[in-house]
């Protein structure tokens, strides 16, 4: 996986400040274990995140709609459009129709039946709303049973080790991701995923991205979405790799017009001085060997994933997992104590103020922002008066999305005492 801390975000000041501490909140009251993995990360996965938001919004003016590993893929046919704008203009531009690419993409496929469910003329801006990327999906039948592909091409403004990830197998099932980099700075993702609501569903996807920001993606399905017909999709990994690799999609890049947010040159390498690293958190190592050094006495800790900080907790014959994040010192922690000084309480949390003015947030919910029956989520939260903060969520089960009911393996009094421990403030 790549080093998330050194991804960009666009966000700035305010803007920034607002997204994260938006995402912290919310995760703090969502019903879905998951986001709790999100706001430990939310600022190293700034960019990963609005991407795919950037699909979701897409859904409001698509004609069809393909869920891909829940994240909304939106195409529409215009396939008779004209360019327009930018794109017609730039002389470096090639035009191509949507046909042309169609057929392009099939030339890419081993031999069977194809047939266009929308494609995207490049350049023309779809329900993104976006010149700089087209988008397709094909029904593919290899002769034993068909399936949908759904290709994309864009111009983007990621540098490859932020737009090529594996998906998070903690809160995706996940049968395997490979990832690779290629001598150029490319970089290769082969993610197999399964999903948590369909049995039986398969979606492999490739990425490619390229230092210039050029991304090219294969998603591939067992069948329609919903409705798997058969056991894997029809490309294997090595296939999709191929794929995704192809020179051939040169010819398609170049009839998208030129992105003005295309990464640049990485400036250290040029001889200017890479700016000076924002303030960051303790490692994810130094964390969890904090929190097994405060957990009970007979509690077994183990399957440490450094990945989203977290252990697998064991005590007294009850298995939780335990994830842990920590802000270092500064104004938005400060801003974030004084919002949950003032702001509305859930059921069943509890605050307590520290004699030496920390706040400790004590927490229980269940599948959603107010339910408590079945508990399902328990959380202990500690901010310090210089911004600091430190908390500790739970759940039953092994990972993000396969959570269960009953007492978990600390109680909240015991999740309470670890975080309050002088330890973290080391």
């Amino acid at each position: 996986m790549p080093v998330e801390d050194n991804f960009e975000d666009n966000f700035e000041g305010d803007v920034e400040d607002g997204f994260a501490q938006a995402l912290r909140g919310a995760a703090v009251l969502a019903p879905e274990a998951a986001l709790f993995s999100l706001a430990a990360g939310a600022e190293r996965r700034g960019r990963r995140w609005r991407s795919r938001r950037r699909a979701a919004v897409a859904g409001a003016a698509a004609a069809a709609v393909l869920v891909a590993g829940g994240v909304g893929v939106f195409v529409d046919a215009g396939s008779g459009a004209v360019l327009s704008g930018s794109a017609a203009t730039d002389p470096a531009v090639q035009p191509m129709t949507s046909e042309e690419v169609v057929d392009l993409v099939a030339g890419l496929l081993p031999p069977g039946s194809l047939q266009t469910v929308t494609a995207e003329m490049p350049g023309v801006p779809g329900p993104a709303n976006n010149k700089h990327r087209t988008v397709g999906v094909l029904r593919y039948d290899d002769g034993q049973g068909a399936s949908l592909v759904h290709y994309t091409v864009e111009r983007g403004s990621q540098r490859p080790e932020a737009a090529a990830v594996c998906m998070d197998g903690f809160t995706t099932p996940q049968d395997s991701c490979e990832r690779s980099t290629e001598p150029d700075g490319s970089v290769l993702v082969v993610d197999k995923l399964r999903d948590r609501n369909v049995p039986g569903k398969r979606e492999w996807r490739a990425t490619r991205a390229t230092p210039d920001g050029t991304v090219i993606q294969i998603i591939e399905y067992n069948g329609e979405p919903a409705t798997p017909t058969r056991e894997a999709p029809p490309l294997d990994g090595g296939q999709l790799a191929a794929m995704v690799t192809s020179p051939t999609w040169g010819r398609i890049v170049a009839a998208l017009p030129a992105n003005p947010g295309a990464p640049k040159p990485d400036r250290s390498s040029a001889g200017t001085p890479a700016p000076a690293p924002a303030a960051t958190t303790p490692a994810p190592a130094e964390l969890l060997a904090t929190l097994t050094k405060l957990l009970p006495p007979g509690a077994q800790a183990s399957g440490a994933d450094e990945q989203h900080t977290a252990l697998t907790v064991t005590f007294e014959g009850r298995t939780s997992k335990i994830s842990v994040y920590a802000e270092p010192a500064g104004p938005r922690g400060q801003r974030d104590k004084k919002d949950a000084e003032e702001g509305l309480t859930t059921p069943l949390e509890v605050h307590e103020k520290l004699p030496d003015g920390s706040l400790v947030v004590l927490n229980r919910f269940g599948n959603g922002k107010t339910a408590v029956d079945p508990l399902l989520h328990w959380t202990a939260k500690v901010y310090y008066p210089d911004g600091r903060n430190v908390l500790l969520n739970e759940w039953n089960g092994e990972n993000g999305y396969d959570y269960r009911p009953g007492d978990p393996a600390l109680s909240v009094e015991q999740l309470k005492a670890v975080i309050t421990a002088p330890d973290w403030r080391k």
